[in-house]
């Protein structure tokens, strides 16, 4: 019995379309749904045939559709374009495997990525039944509804079940997975118009797709947003509290913990006064060893020892930098190094959970979950959640003190605005940007002084009588003389 039924020849034999025999295809199903047309393409310059479903049962349409796939794949031929189907869900696994074996990013970064793409990106480009959509068939109004589906992600049906039931939780004290943030930030979308951005783009380059388009994530606005940090007496009131939360005494106590527990406390206050003293990134700091610091860093008679921090260039900005610290620093990490179970040279400065079976000591994955846990403990004016939310309602976290640390430098106001930047490895934009309101508190005297003097020479050089003063005041009026020159000039005629 022929595998072939009701086939059509067009263009010499270059496109056929065909209906295939159900009974010789699937033999032992009983029941089939009505035939859709096949096409048989062949492309010039191409080895054998291509053969696809049009899924569609109408000829007259699945020979509209035939054609146009002829002509594109043809027009595609000649451009060097790929021919072959590369689904999303295909062409990511290859770009993935590629930049991870290209050493592109960080493992942090590679963690981001692989995350990323199960939880969100995979699934929106996928079909009804699963199978991931081919790269062709996403167009720019596709793409584009991927953020209305993102933002209202932990809200939908499949959102809710995750959130309800985590499978990776079997066994666990808990199963939900209540720690996912229902609407995600504007920063978290422009990371992800980023990543899809690079995969599409890449996908075109490699002949995979056959058109380019750009996504471009929401905003809320476009104003630059003042971070949440602490003011400095929200900061006196941190510290204090840390110290009954390292001693567990007071609101803190706890008669259960052990002695690991206990260590871990300790730890949390040097690396809070670390990273308020040092403005490193939670990232940077997680990298740290002890090699990449240097101590009691001598800065002349009546000044403080500072440290020196190797940031190393495996972290965010993918280069090493050295950041100088402030004094508090200095003095966090040499107590924390006398406390520290881990204090040889290759050691981990901050560090999380000891592997069981190898008795290595791992890099910490989540302090944050327990330092916003501390804050909300926190008395603080009698607010519901402590220190947890700034004036604004913002909540604060880890990186909270990275800012906390521009604010404190920038309010002191010894230090350049491209200097601070330099040091906390970030643009003198960004720094503008968020912190203006304290860059304009720093340049208070230069804004609001008046140039008196001026005034004054001018008067007294258009009182005198003597030519050569004369002259030279119209060259100081033109712009031809400075200030400090008519000065002398007035000085020696008198």
């Amino acid at each position: 019995m022929a595998f072939y039924e009701d086939r059509v020849e067009h263009f010499g034999g270059a496109l056929v379309l065909f209906k295939r025999n159900l009974a010789v295809a699937v033999p032992n199903a009983k029941s089939h749904r009505k035939q859709a047309w096949y096409m048989r393409l062949k492309i010039g310059g191409r080895k054998g045939y291509i053969t696809r479903s049009t899924k569609l049962t109408v000829y007259e349409d699945a020979y509209e559709y035939a054609k146009n796939e002829l002509l594109r794949l043809q027009h595609a031929a000649k451009l060097g374009h790929s021919l072959d189907d590369y689904t999303f869900e295909k062409h990511w696994n290859d770009w993935f495997e590629r930049n991870k074996k290209n050493g592109t990013w960080a493992v942090s970064r590679q963690y981001w990525h692989e995350k990323y793409a199960a939880r969100y990106f995979k699934p929106y480009f996928q079909n009804k039944d699963g199978t991931s959509v081919l790269l062709n068939e996403i167009t720019p109004t596709v793409a584009a509804g991927y953020w209305d589906w993102r933002i209202t992600y932990w809200a939908s049906d499949d959102g809710m079940r995750l959130q309800k039931y985590n499978p990776k939780r079997r066994g666990a004290k808990t199963s939900s997975t209540n720690n996912a943030k229902k609407a995600p930030a504007a920063k978290t979308l422009l990371m992800e118009q980023s990543a899809l951005n690079q995969i599409f783009y890449d996908a075109f380059e490699r002949g995979r797709m056959q058109q380019v388009f750009k996504m471009r994530a929401p905003t809320k606005n476009n104003k630059p947003t003042r971070r949440a940090g602490f003011d400095a007496e929200e900061y006196r009131v941190l510290v204090r509290n840390l110290r009954s939360y390292r001693d567990c005494v007071g609101i803190f106590n706890d008669n259960r913990l052990n002695s690991w527990h206990k260590l871990q406390r300790q730890q949390m206050y040097y690396f809070v006064l670390f990273l308020v003293n040092s403005g490193l990134r939670v990232g940077e700091a997680r990298e740290m060893i002890w090699s990449d610091v240097k101590l009691d860093v001598d800065m002349g008679e009546n000044n403080p020892k500072i440290s020196e921090v190797r940031v190393s260039k495996e972290t965010k900005k993918g280069q090493a930098r050295f950041v100088q610290t402030q004094a508090g620093a200095n003095d966090a990490l040499k107590r924390w190094r006398e406390k520290s179970p881990y204090s040889k040279t290759n050691d981990l400065v901050w560090f999380g959970q000891v592997d069981a079976e190898t008795r290595t000591v791992r890099k910490f994955v989540d302090l944050n979950r327990g330092f916003q846990k501390f804050l909300q403990r926190v008395p603080y004016n009698e607010r519901k959640d402590g220190l947890l939310y700034d004036r604004d309602g913002d909540k604060r976290s880890l990186y909270s003190l990275r800012h906390t640390y521009a604010t404190l430098r920038l309010e002191k106001g010894d230090v350049s605005v491209y200097d601070l930047a330099m040091n906390m490895g970030c643009k003198v934009a960004q720094i503008e940007n968020h912190y203006s309101h304290l860059v304009s508190k720093q340049r208070r005297h230069e804004i609001t002084k008046t140039k008196r003097k001026t005034k004054v020479v001018v008067q007294a050089a258009d009182d005198a009588e003597d030519s050569f003063v004369v002259e030279a005041l119209k060259r100081f009026k033109r712009g031809e003389l400075s200030e400090t020159a008519l000065l002398e000039i007035m000085k020696a005629q008198q």
